[in-house]
């Protein structure tokens, strides 16, 4: 697991299409709450690890915990779905 920062180079505040480049390159599947942005690359480029999207209501009553998170990626995983080269919304993980 390797957040922006860590990345070389950074992508700290790069563009999408090159955070999705670099997962692409090192075969990492992505997390992200940029939902919108990165459906429109999967479906430019469906060759990919795999995308984890994370939709926000800006609510703090709707919106998923890191903890709802985590336990939503356990579902996924629990599911058996083959994650690569898909696009899953974790709010519908959340059992």
């Amino acid at each position: 697991m390797e957040i922006p920062a860590e990345a070389e180079p950074p992508l700290t505040g790069a563009d999408d299409g090159l955070h999705f480049a670099y997962v692409r390159a090192t075969n990492q599947v992505i997390l992200t709450y940029n939902a919108a942005d990165f459906l429109h690359l999967h479906n430019l480029l469906p060759n990919h690890p795999g995308i984890l999207a994370v939709y926000q209501d800006n609510d703090p009553s709707k919106d998923m915990t890191y903890a709802d998170i985590v336990r939503a990626i356990a579902n996924l995983e629990d599911s058996t779905t083959i994650v690569t080269g898909g696009f899953w919304v974790l709010n519908a993980y959340q059992w």
